[in-house]
């Protein structure tokens, strides 16, 4: 049985009704005024009326009789009748028969719908949810995922799967009424669930082919290749993994980090392999940025067997279109703390992240000796004057602030140098006011600092070129110099245009904002085009500069004393893992300036 995608589902009824033989008598008319003469005429006297007879009569039945039997007749092929409607359908409920969309839902969409259940004689030929009938007897649910499709599938296919998962399930627990709630714990098991290992033992699916040897577009994966049964050395298939697809629709790549190092987290607490495919990743390969990640002991598994859903498979993945089927609700309730409030309910979920921060931001070994020897010169003298460094992520381009007041616009940069300075004032057991009285002692103008003030530092890191040329900024230290995104204003005074009526020259203006990553490199017809458009290696290499120069900014922040920072922004809340718990969140060494709210990791 199989289902088909029908948003305006209307289920009709048949009903099957069989009906007697009828008989028809005969009858004799006379016309009335010859009944009236011959009765006038008629010589016999009229007829006496008959006493009760003794005996039964012989001949015709009685009229209630025969409409009692007919009755009882009907009634008994109408029984047969149903009978044979209910076994039917019970026979077609329960035969191993798949289940498959008739389409799938367009790019980014929720995949959320109705589905009416088709039969069918054989495997569909797309991606699908289906049910067959176990050695048991029993229906089961499964996830069909025929060989000749690549890994990864397309999104939508994803969203799409697990959308038909969710609707199989619960199809089948209203049939069984074994489980009267229809929300499980995330790590409750569906009894309705049969992996796709089991059922290809049990030859309801066709047996997983191995890749053979990987191609040439599997380079960018890392760790094995999908499909790869055993190596030269005889490693075995992992018993259990989790495979983090690198993807982006928002063309952000702190989603991804987020999403990555808590993939990671996840699998090591899961005991789970963990795998990185790369082969779709708008920012290229996972080589280029970082080193490879550590290695599980054993090879993927065949890739018809890695599922978007349910958690409880042996293998998942996890990618764009499945982070909240992972990370959704369900995750909340298992891993916050309930018992406490405020920022420390995260306190689980922040030491996933963690560990994946741990395990994977290993840069490329070249940005990761520029990171050291930067972080040295910054806060190597501010460290031996007995100073404090205090970092500061300015976020902008299409990020806006969570506060209402800024929430069409950017937060005011003093308002990071405030901050900053009052962190600086409070680590030196001064206040603003104290030091506002001690200046009125000595004078006006004798703003005298301890040596601790003088020698601090603050540094900045932002997506827009134009803070590092604000006054506001004048004191502060650019983070990294290695890849720098230059303004139009910039370039124009490098180098001026050849035509005063050509636009010849385009900068980083405003931040960060999709559109102009996906413009990178393209011509001006094509700026908005998106991630289906082919990319150029010059488009490429553009979007390889803006990554490192992320990585790298957030590295060298992460070295600092404090972090100033707004927590709208992902790369503010992956400051705060980077430093970690003991420091960002019991030491005060993250401020969030962004409206009174807490670090969260799940916010997607």
């Amino acid at each position: 049985m199989h289902a088909r995608r029908n948003p305006g589902l209307s289920v009709s009824s048949t009903a099957y009704s069989s009906l007697g033989p009828s008989s028809l008598g005969s009858a004799s008319f006379l016309s009335p005024r010859l009944a009236s003469h011959r009765a006038l005429l008629s010589p016999s006297p009229p007829p006496s009326p008959n006493l009760p007879s003794l005996i039964p009569r012989h001949g015709k039945k009685s009229s209630s009789s025969a409409n009692h039997t007919r009755m009882v007749r009907r009634l008994l092929i109408a029984f047969c009748g149903v009978t044979v409607i209910v076994w039917l359908g019970v026979r077609s409920l329960y035969s191993p028969l798949p289940y498959s969309p008739s389409e799938y839902p367009s790019e980014g969409g929720e995949g959320e719908g109705e589905y009416e259940m088709v039969g069918d004689s054989s495997l569909p030929q797309d991606p699908c949810a289906l049910i067959v009938t176990d050695n048991k007897g029993k229906p089961k649910w499964t996830v069909s995922i025929p060989s000749s499709y690549d890994f990864p599938l397309r999104p939508a296919q994803y969203v799409e799967i697990c959308s038909q998962s969710m609707e199989l399930s619960h199809h089948l627990t209203e049939s069984g009424k074994t489980l009267s709630k229809r929300m499980r714990g995330y790590y409750e098991q569906d009894p309705w669930f049969l992996d796709v290992q089991e059922a290809e033992k049990q030859g309801l699916l066709p047996q997983s082919q191995p890749s053979g040897q990987p191609s040439s577009k599997d380079e960018g994966k890392i760790g094995n290749k999908v499909g790869e049964e055993q190596s030269g050395d005889g490693m075995m298939v992992c018993g259990r993994s989790l495979t983090f697809v690198m993807e982006t629709a928002d063309a952000g790549l702190g989603k991804t980090l987020m999403a990555l190092w808590m993939s990671y987290g996840l699998a090591m607490k899961e005991n789970r392999a963990f795998f990185v495919d790369d082969s779709r990743w708008a920012y290229g390969k996972y080589s280029t940025y970082f080193t490879p990640p550590p290695s599980p002991g054993c090879l993927q598994p065949p890739k018809s067997q890695i599922l978007p859903c349910p958690h409880n498979a042996r293998h998942i993945l996890v990618s764009a279109a499945t982070t909240a089927q992972t990370f959704g609700h369900m995750f909340n309730e298992e891993y916050e703390d309930g018992r406490k409030i405020e920022v420390q309910r995260q306190h689980n979920i922040f030491s996933l992240v963690r560990e994946g921060y741990e395990a994977l931001f290993s840069l490329r070994t070249d940005d990761a000796t520029y990171v050291t020897e930067r972080a040295d010169a910054l806060y190597g003298p501010v460290t031996e004057a007995g100073g404090v460094s205090i970092g500061m992520h300015v976020r902008r381009g299409d990020r806006h602030p969570y506060e209402y007041q800024y929430s069409k616009d950017y937060l005011p940069l003093d308002r990071y140098i405030e901050t900053a300075r009052e962190m600086i004032l409070a680590q030196f057991n001064t206040t603003s006011n104290s030091r506002k009285s001690k200046s009125k002692a000595r004078g006006v103008g004798s703003d005298e600092k301890t040596e601790g003030e003088k020698a601090s530092k603050l540094v900045v890191a932002s997506d827009d070129p134009d803070v590092y040329a604000s006054p506001d900024m004048s004191h502060a230290i650019r983070a990294q110099d290695r890849i720098i995104l230059a303004s139009k204003t910039t370039l124009e005074a490098a180098s001026p245009k050849k035509n005063p009526y050509i636009d010849e020259i385009s900068g980083w203006e405003g931040g960060f904002f999709r559109d102009v990553f996906w413009s990178l490199g393209q011509p001006t017809s094509n700026a908005a085009a998106g991630t289906a458009q082919e990319v150029s290696e010059q488009a490429m290499r553009l979007r390889e500069l803006v990554g490192r120069a992320y990585l790298m900014d957030l590295a060298v922040l992460a070295k600092a004393d404090a972090v100033v920072c707004t927590v709208s922004s992902l790369g503010c809340r992956l400051l705060a893992v980077m430093k970690g718990w003991d420091s960002a969140i019991d030491g005060d060494g993250w401020k969030n300036v962004d409206g009174d709210f807490d670090w969260r990791g799940v916010v997607w």
